[in-house]
């Protein structure tokens, strides 16, 4: 039986497209083995899908390789010919064999193609160095088209758009910045300075679009660096035996609210509706059990909307993750205590308690207001999103998503990498940058479908990403702080 031309033609495209595939595999699978394993792995701790990339990376490569034998012979063409169609069939092979490879690693994305100039983020711009390394940097804020990295001598402003310093604030003499609102709210944040082995007892409120300081108070008390939150146009600090309302833009008193007796609040977070103040009460006999309860407030008038016991029975210190909805990290001093992150209804009623850690791994969280990590966790929709490690890591690589409303786990990654910082886009989705030598990454996450990757982006070698670092989700633009500087821009943007 005589084999047309048509068909023999056909055959070495097809052998073609299945040794682009093994070349594609090949690629990609070895150097995802490096990356995410140090280039070794065995069983259950390989990353998702690895192995079965590897093993069809080989049958490509001996399949291939035999077809191409055959179809060449049999096919009977010429040597420029031939490499026409091949060139044809790599070039065929490649979207197909890019998918195939996200879908093997389970690695969901959008139907646009991977490689269109859009879906490549550069580095759009580099904030000049400004300081010493030895400055340290807290946390990041953007406010319209200003993004402000916080330092602990500082403030500086930076336009979104092109990188250009706008302003800068120094901290008084012998003053540090020693606490900041989480966020800011209508164009203005919260600064608190202190002096060494000091309280923090000044607090400032900065208008950033241009570094204006609207008002200063000299507050009583130790307790300022636990609490300072923005809330619409409500300023809620802790003060004083006291949590405070004051006006954002002046700063006057609005309302105020006595802390009880043996009593301290541990941690605040605030909306424009309301505040939520975790309050920790130590017993009358020393003997006796410690108490813990959430407040919420209205935040324009501070009155009480309802009050959930915690169940805790020793001091511990706690953090604000959401404030609506209610979600607190809380960890007892008592190691078999109270060590979770705990969700609450719209009346205080106790939804769920996600363990801070498990058998299979850990949350890798802030819960103080000097805590420098920035990895959340974020609450989208009924998702609690977090970074997670796993039992003996030190550093997560791994992003989960727990259901606020029962806390089982609904989803969790494969290994990302060593994950740097997440951020929650305007959209719901989590984008989370992947901190490595040498490459980085920023990967984008559905939490509403299982976690899927929407997107992802290698950086490579050229992103400046020091080892702690903030990430600002910010209009089209990711902002990443740098908080320590050895050689790495304060500040630079990706688009």
């Amino acid at each position: 039986m005589r084999i047309r031309p048509a068909a023999k033609v056909a055959a070495v495209l097809l052998s073609s497209v299945v040794i682009c595939w093994a070349v594609l595999f090949h690629a990609l699978g070895w150097t995802a083995l490096v990356r995410e394993s140090g280039g070794s792995c065995r069983g259950s701790d390989c990353p998702e899908g690895l192995p079965a990339v590897l093993i069809l990376a080989f049958v490509f490569s001996l399949g291939g390789l035999a077809l191409m034998g055959k179809a060449r012979e049999a096919a009977g063409l010429g040597r420029g010919a031939t490499a026409a169609v091949v060139v044809a069939g790599v070039l065929a092979g490649l979207l197909p064999g890019l998918y195939g490879y996200q879908w093997i690693r389970g690695e969901k994305v959008e139907t646009a193609s991977p490689l269109k100039a859009a879906d490549r983020l550069g580095i759009a711009w580099r904030a000049p160095q400004d300081r010493s390394g030895a400055v340290k940097g807290l946390r990041g804020w953007s406010a319209g088209d200003t993004v402000v990295r916080v330092r602990t001598d500082g403030l500086s402003g930076y336009a979104v758009k092109d990188g250009k310093e706008r302003w800068n604030v120094t901290a008084p003499v012998r003053e540090s910045v020693c606490a900041q609102s989480a966020h800011p709210s209508k164009g203005i944040g919260l600064v608190v300075y202190g002096r060494h082995n000091k309280p923090c007892t000044t607090l400032t409120a900065v208008r950033l679009d241009d570094g204006a300081t609207l008002w200063k108070q000299t507050l009583k008390g130790e307790g300022i660096g636990k609490g300072v939150a923005l809330g619409g146009a409500t300023a809620v600090t802790l003060e004083d035996r006291a949590v405070r309302g004051r006006s954002a833009e002046a700063g006057g008193e609005r309302w105020k609210r006595p802390v009880p007796e043996r009593c301290q609040t541990l941690a605040m977070g605030a909306t424009a509706a309301r505040t939520l103040v975790v309050e920790e009460c130590l017993p009358a006999k020393t003997d006796g059990i410690v108490t813990a309860r959430l407040l919420a407030l209205d935040t324009r008038t501070g009155k009480e909307e309802w009050a959930a016991k915690l169940p805790v029975e020793s001091a511990g210190i706690a953090y604000v993750y959401s404030v609506e909805p209610a979600v607190i990290g809380f960890q007892e001093t008592d190691e078999r205590g109270v060590r979770a992150v705990l969700a609450f209804g719209e009346r205080g009623e106790a939804r769920a308690a996600v363990p801070l850690s498990g058998r299979s791994g850990g949350l890798d969280i802030r819960l103080s207001q000097e805590d420098l990590k920035a990895q959340g966790p974020f609450v989208a929709g009924d998702t609690l999103v977090a970074a997670v490690q796993k039992p003996g890591d030190i550093v997560p690589q791994y992003v989960a998503g727990f259901s606020i409303a029962d806390g089982r786990e609904l989803w969790r990654t494969g290994d990302l990498g060593n994950i740097g910082a997440l951020a929650l886009r305007d959209d719901g989705r989590v984008a989370v940058l992947t901190a490595e030598w040498p490459r980085s990454d920023i990967v984008v996450l559905d939490p509403g479908a299982g976690g899927a990757v929407t997107k992802k982006t290698t950086l490579g070698k050229e992103a400046p990403v020091s080892i702690d670092a903030d990430m600002l989700a910010v209009r089209d633009s990711y902002i990443v702080v740098n908080r320590y500087t050895d050689g790495e821009p304060p500040v630079f943007a990706l688009r």
